[in-house]
């Protein structure tokens, strides 16, 4: 596996969501908060009991995710995604949207499809990505194959617990945010290497593809606690 994998992967889990219309949705999700402790710690997971719950004195906070009116990209972009159709799905959309070449579409969708992580839809052609598989490789391996760490100081995009999906969902104690080098961004901070050098350009494109990459990233240079908050807001978007 390739890092523009996980970058393919994630394009074609935004559009299947984009077809259903969540880009325009509000999100809810629920966090968890320790009565000792004012900051948020991690979304609630599926499997925890209330009994679990009552006993670690946990609470509940109804909050909710970014919408498209918050959506914190730059001006002048064309060629923003729209509703997709099976065209979308084609390894010519995907090199175009994701400014990859088309070699390198191809050769990652057949990567993927070898390791199992995508299927295709025997009705209609269209390639569909294992999210469940895809998500446990994110939450156990994602930092020690494709590990990051802050750099020097540049213009960027933020990335993260700095990117606008986690507003208000960590703290962070350190001076500068991370951000993906980009000469057209509207913040400075630590620079981060995105999994792939054409990120920056592809998320100005895809509102939901720059939320799942900036939830990786927290992943992949977080703490535990930003991690957890992370995979667990990644569950809940896209299972």
């Amino acid at each position: 596996m390739k890092s523009q994998d996980i970058v393919v992967l994630f394009k074609l889990i935004s559009l299947d969501l984009l077809a259903k219309g969540e880009r325009v949705q509000k999100r809810e999700f629920t966090v968890m908060r320790d009565l000792d402790d004012a900051s948020p710690l991690m979304l609630s997971g599926r499997s925890i009991s209330l009994e679990s719950l009552i006993q670690s004195r946990d609470i509940f906070e109804r909050i909710q995710l970014s919408t498209a009116q918050e959506w914190e990209g730059w001006d002048d972009i064309e060629d923003v995604e729209t509703a997709p159709n099976i065209e979308s799905y084609s390894v010519r959309a995907l090199s175009a949207s994701l400014a990859l070449s088309k070699s390198e579409v191809s050769n990652s969708m057949n990567r993927c499809r070898e390791i199992g992580l995508i299927y295709t839809d025997l009705l209609s052609g269209k390639p569909n990505v294992r999210s469940e598989a895809l998500l446990d490789f994110i939450k156990y391996a994602i930092r020690y194959v494709f590990p990051a760490k802050p750099g020097p100081i540049v213009r960027g995009i933020p990335t993260a617990f700095a990117a606008p999906i986690m507003a208000g969902k960590v703290m962070s104690g350190g001076d500068f945010i991370p951000v993906w080098p980009d000469a057209y961004g509207k913040n400075k901070g630590q620079a981060v290497t995105p999994l792939y050098k054409t990120v920056p350009g592809a998320v100005k494109k895809d509102e939901l593809l720059y939320h799942f990459l900036a939830l990786v990233d927290a992943i992949r240079i977080g703490g535990p606690r930003e991690a957890k908050v992370a995979d667990a807001m990644l569950r809940e978007w896209i299972l």
